[in-house]
Order: C-alpha cells, then sequence, then structure tokens
C-alpha cells in the first residue's frame, strides 16, 4: 500500500514536471511564433519597400529614357526639314535607323540602353545639322554668285539687241537676235541660250521658294553652281568679243560693197575695161565673206581684185587682192598700171599685188588661202 502511494506521488510529481515543461515549450513555440511572425513582417515589408524602390526606379528610369528618346525625336524632326539628302545623303537615315533601335530596346524595359541612344542619337543630329547648315550657307553664296552673275550677262544681253535694233530699225526681238548671230557666226546665239538654260533654275527656284527648291532633286549642286558661274564668265567673256567683232565684221561687209562698186564704176568708166559680173561676187554667195570682183581687157587679160576681210581679236580690215590672169607672157608695165588704177579707185597708198597663186595658198592666214584657191580652181576652169 505504502508502495503504491509511493508510486502514484513520483507519477504525479513526474507529470507535474511534464505538465512544467510542456507549458514551458508551448511558451517558447507561441514565442518563436511570434518572433517569425514579426520577422515575416519584416522580411514583407523589406520586399514590399525593395519592390517599390526597384518600381520607382524603373519609373524614373523609364521616365529618363521617354524624355531623351523624345528629345532625339524633336531633332529628328528639325533635320527632316533640312536638305539633308540633297549635301550629306545617307547619314540621316543612320540616326533615325538607331533611333528605332533605342525605342525597341525600350520597350524591352532596357531604360538605360534606350537612354544611351537617346543622347548618341540627338549630339549626332546637332553635329549632323550644323553641318548641313555650313553646306546650305554655301549653296547659298553660290547661287547668289551665279543668280549675279546671270543677270548681269542678262543684261548686257538685252541692252545689245536693244541698241542692235535702233541701228537697223526693227523691234522684233528675234530678228534682231538672228541678225547679231549672223554676224557673229553663231556664237551669240550660243550665249543667248546659255542664259535662257540657266534663267529656268531663277525660275524654279522663285517657283517654289528656296528652301523647297534646295530640296528638291532638280535644283543644283554647290559644285554645279560653280560651274554654272564659270561658264558664265566664259560667255560674258566670249560676248565682250563678240559685242565689238560682229559690228566690225558688218561695217567690214558693208565698206567692200562699197569698194566693189567704187571698182566696178572707175575700171569700167575710166579705163575702158569689161566687167565681168558672171566671175564678180562674195566667196560663197556670203557677204561676210571676201568680193571677188572680175574684169577683162581688149587683148583677154582678166583681172581679179579680191577684197579680203582680215580679222584680229575685236578688228576687221579690208585687205585688196590684185591678180591678173595674162592670156601671155606677163606685161609688168600693164601690171603696175592696174595697180596704180585699182589704188586710185580705191582712193588707198597701196595694195597687195600677187602673181602666183600658191604665195597666197602657203599664208597663215585663212581667208588668203581661199582667195589663191580660188584664183587657182578659175584657171583650171578657163
Amino acid at each position: 500500500m505504502e508502495e503504491r502511494r509511493r508510486l502514484e506521488r513520483e507519477i504525479n510529481s513526474k507529470l507535474s514536471g511534464l505538465d512544467s515543461d510542456y507549458k514551458e515549450l508551448l511558451r517558447r513555440v507561441k514565442n518563436d511564433e511570434e518572433q517569425r511572425t514579426k520577422q515575416d513582417k519584416k522580411f514583407q515589408q523589406a520586399l514590399t519597400n525593395l519592390h517599390s524602390d526597384l518600381s520607382q526606379r524603373d519609373k524614373d528610369k523609364s521616365n529618363e529614357a521617354t524624355e531623351y528618346l523624345r528629345n532625339a525625336q524633336n531633332v529628328l524632326r528639325e533635320i527632316d526639314n533640312k536638305p539633308h539628302e540633297k549635301f550629306l545623303p545617307g547619314r540621316f537615315d543612320i540616326f533615325a535607323n538607331t533611333l528605332k533601335d533605342g525605342r525597341q530596346l525600350f520597350r524591352a524595359g532596357l531604360f538605360e540602353a534606350a537612354v544611351a541612344v537617346g543622347l548618341s542619337v540627338k549630339s549626332g543630329l546637332e553635329r549632323l545639322g550644323y553641318d548641313i547648315d555650313d553646306k546650305v550657307n554655301e549653296w547659298e553664296k553660290n547661287f547668289a554668285l551665279f543668280s549675279t552673275k546671270l543677270e548681269s550677262l542678262r543684261e548686257k544681253l538685252n541692252h545689245e539687241i536693244s541698241e542692235r535694233g535702233k541701228e537697223i530699225n526693227s523691234n522684233i526681238r528675234n530678228d534682231v537676235i538672228n541678225d547679231i548671230d549672223f554676224w557673229a557666226r553663231g556664237e551669240f546665239v550660243e550665249v543667248v541660250e546659255l542664259v535662257k538654260k540657266y534663267r529656268e533654275i531663277l525660275k524654279a527656284s522663285s517657283q517654289l521658294g528656296k528652301e523647297k527648291f534646295i530640296k528638291s532633286a532638280d535644283s543644283p549642286s554647290t559644285d554645279e553652281l560653280k560651274t554654272f558661274a564659270d561658264e558664265i564668265d566664259s560667255a560674258d567673256k566670249k560676248f565682250s568679243g563678240l559685242s565689238a567683232i560682229y559690228k566690225a565684221r558688218y561695217l567690214a561687209a558693208c565698206e567692200r560693197s562699197d569698194m566693189g562698186e567704187k571698182v566696178i564704176d572707175f575700171m569700167t568708166g575710166e579705163i575702158n575695161l569689161t566687167w565681168l559680173e558672171n566671175l564678180t561676187g562674195f566667196h560663197d554667195n556670203d557677204f561676210r565673206e571676201w568680193l571677188k570682183v572680175s574684169f577683162i581687157n581688149s587683148s583677154g587679160d582678166k583681172i581679179f581684185i579680191y577684197i579680203i576681210p582680215v580679222e584680229s581679236d575685236t578688228n576687221v580690215a579690208n585687205h585688196v587682192i590684185l591678180h591678173v590672169d595674162y592670156e601671155g607672157t606677163e606685161n609688168e608695165i600693164y601690171s603696175r598700171d592696174i595697180y596704180r588704177h585699182v589704188c586710185e579707185a580705191l582712193e588707198v597708198d597701196e595694195i597687195d599685188y600677187v602673181r602666183d597663186a600658191e604665195e597666197l595658198k602657203s599664208s597663215n592666214n585663212r581667208a588668203y588661202k581661199e582667195t589663191g584657191h580660188d584664183i587657182e580652181q578659175m584657171r583650171k576652169e578657163q
């Protein structure tokens, strides 16, 4: 009995200890749970804060990338309004394509890379803009020079046409131009046509406006404008020479006609030569060229008098050549007499007397050569 009580006490004591341990264990477990809950809350808050920070940072980077890409796009539009294809072809497209790549990076969330692209494109486009502006300024200077030279030459041509119209009593512009061109041997119309051609450029610029005209594919390049200006300078120089020479040719032709009439009147009236009308006339029927007046005497000797225009740069002088084609032996006394009569008829001190056509054919002067060939041809035809 006593033993039983002892065992019960021991059991109760152990149970009491176990209960105390269990309660302590429960307390510890509960405390641990509370600590874990606090840690979890802190961790969740830290995660929340981290997500918030990351989200804000992404938002900031996104906004920054958006701003840089937008700035680059604005500069792109400005440059696109400039004549980039004319002066620096292909470079604009490089920046436009790079900016598209930047937008792709933005959509992929690579904001820092997109920022770098935006910065690079904006900087490159700005440099491109400065380069284009320099090119445009150079073009405009050359266009202004081209325009000034062209209008100056045009005014000179119009003045020349107007003055010539007064001289020949014609107010029909084409008739006057044709008259000048005839005496200028086709070179005057070349100048007129050049001015007309380049005037179309000025008209196109005026119609479109200079900004649109510069961007037009049909507008000349800077180098072309320089070439055009050089061509205008050459045409202007040519015109300056033509203005003097065509008038000199005209006056010399008029003088040749007068001289021919004087010779005919004198030779037929004073020394009874017979005028050979069929062998008289201008070279190739062109009164800009030499005039030949032919006679025959009672002995059958033929007297040929050539009045030849000899040109310098701005002047034309009529030279007289006498040739006597004898039926028999040359009569030097008669030759001297004829020489003196021609000088008297033309009121000059001397002329050229030519015995042999070869003398003329070997000359460096084209008119003299042709005269020699003409004399030779006439001998063959007799």
